[in-house]
C-alpha cells in the first residue's frame, strides 16, 4: 500500500511538471533576473536581455590600468614604478557586475563561474589582439628606434583611445612602465570566446597564467578562491598553463573598507612566493628561450596575472612585485600583465 501511495505521488509530480513546461513561456530560467526566456547562446545561463546589459569596458581611456574613464592614480608619479606592464578588465564594475560577482564570490552561487569566465575569456581575447598589434607595430619600429630605446610615457588623461592610434614603450620589470596600446575594440563582446583558438594569425599569448590568493581563513569561508576559478576556466579554454605562483602570507581585512593609502599599506606583506615554484618558472623560461643565450636575454617570460576586480591596483601591484624580486635573483627575466574580470 505504502509503495502504491508513493507511485501515485512521483506520478502526480511528474504531471504538474509536464504541465507546467507545457504552459510556462518557452525557454529555460535566466540565471540572473530569474525570468523565462531564451538562453543567450555565448554567455552561460542568461538571457539575452541581460546580457545586452553587461557593461563591457568597449574603449579605453587610461593605457595603464585599462580603465574605461580617465584614472587620477595612474598619473601620479609614483604609480610609474608599478609591477605590471599593464592592465586590462572586461567590464566596469557597477551595480549589475557587483550583483552577479556578489552572488559567486560571497554567496556561493557557482552556476555564475561559467558566465563570469565567459566574460573574462572575451577580454582576454581582446588583450590578445591588442598585444599582438603592439609587437608587429614595434617590430615595424625597430628599423628607425633601436631595440633599448623606450618611448615616453603617455598621459592617460589627455590620450582617449582611437582606433588608429597605437602607443607603448616596454621596459624592464622593476623600472617605470610606460603605457600599453590603446584597445577600441566594440566588437569583443560579440565574439565566440572559442574563435581565440580557431584564428590561424599569430597572437600575443603568455607563457603562463596565475592568479592572486586568497588566505587560509577566506578559503575556509569561501570554499574556494574566485581568481583561481577565473584563471583555471581561462587557461583550459585557452590552452595555457596555470601557475601556482603566490601564497597569502596574512589575512587582510576586505578591502573595499579600505582608503587608496591604506590599501597600498596593507598589501605591502601580504604575499610570498610559494615553495619551490622558482623550479617550474625556470623550465618555463628554459623551454621558451631554449639553448640559445642571446635570444634568451630579448624573451622574457610573460607572465598573466588573475583578479576579479581591480580598484586601486594595490594587490596586483603587491603580487607583481613579489614575483619579480623572486625572478630577478634567480636570473629569470620576466614581464608580468594583469587581467581583471572587473575595473571599478
Amino acid at each position: 500500500m505504502f509503495n502504491q501511495l508513493n507511485n501515485i505521488t512521483d506520478f502526480v509530480h511528474q504531471l504538474s511538471h509536464r504541465i507546467h513546461n507545457l504552459l510556462a513561456p518557452p525557454g529555460a530560467t535566466c540565471l540572473t533576473c530569474g525570468t523565462r526566456a531564451a538562453l543567450s547562446p555565448t554567455y552561460p545561463g542568461i538571457c539575452t536581455r541581460c546580457a545586452q546589459q553587461i557593461p563591457w569596458i568597449r574603449s579605453i581611456r587610461c593605457l595603464r590600468c585599462g580603465r574605461a574613464i580617465g584614472c587620477p592614480d595612474c598619473s601620479r608619479p609614483h604609480m610609474a614604478n608599478r609591477s605590471f606592464i599593464c592592465n586590462r578588465s572586461a567590464v566596469q564594475y557597477n551595480a549589475l557586475m557587483k550583483e552577479w560577482i556578489g552572488m559567486y564570490k560571497f554567496r556561493g552561487h557557482e552556476r555564475y563561474a561559467p558566465l563570469l569566465t565567459s566574460l573574462l575569456i572575451q577580454a582576454f581575447q581582446a588583450m590578445s589582439e591588442e598585444l599582438s598589434l603592439v609587437a608587429e607595430n614595434e617590430t615595424q619600429a625597430s628599423v628607425v628606434y633601436s631595440a633599448t630605446s623606450a618611448l615616453p610615457p603617455v598621459d592617460a588623461s589627455i590620450h582617449p583611445p582611437s582606433p588608429r592610434a597605437s602607443t607603448y614603450a616596454r621596459v624592464q620589470p622593476l623600472d617605470a612602465h610606460a603605457s600599453a596600446a590603446v584597445r577600441t575594440n566594440p566588437q569583443a563582446a560579440n565574439r565566440d570566446p572559442k574563435s581565440l583558438l580557431q584564428n590561424p594569425k599569430p597572437r600575443w599569448r603568455p607563457d603562463a597564467v596565475t592568479y592572486v590568493p586568497v588566505s587560509n581563513e577566506r578559503l575556509a569561508e569561501r570554499g574556494f578562491n574566485q581568481a583561481e576559478r577565473l584563471a583555471t576556466g581561462l587557461a583550459a579554454a585557452c590552452r595555457l598553463p596555470v601557475v601556482d605562483l603566490l601564497q597569502r602570507r596574512i589575512n587582510t581585512t576586505k578591502q573595499s573598507f579600505k582608503t587608496r593609502s591604506e590599501r597600498i599599506e596593507t598589501m605591502k606583506e601580504a604575499f610570498s612566493i610559494s615553495p619551490s615554484v622558482m623550479d617550474t618558472l625556470r623550465y618555463l623560461y628554459i623551454d621558451k628561450a631554449g639553448s640559445n643565450s642571446v635570444r634568451a636575454h630579448s624573451c622574457p617570460l610573460q607572465l598573466l596575472l588573475i583578479d576579479d576586480i581591480y580598484t586601486t591596483g594595490s594587490t596586483l601591484d603587491a603580487c607583481g612585485r613579489v614575483i619579480l624580486n623572486a625572478t630577478v635573483s634567480s636570473d629569470i627575466p620576466v614581464e608580468i600583465y594583469t587581467l581583471t574580470l572587473a575595473r571599478s
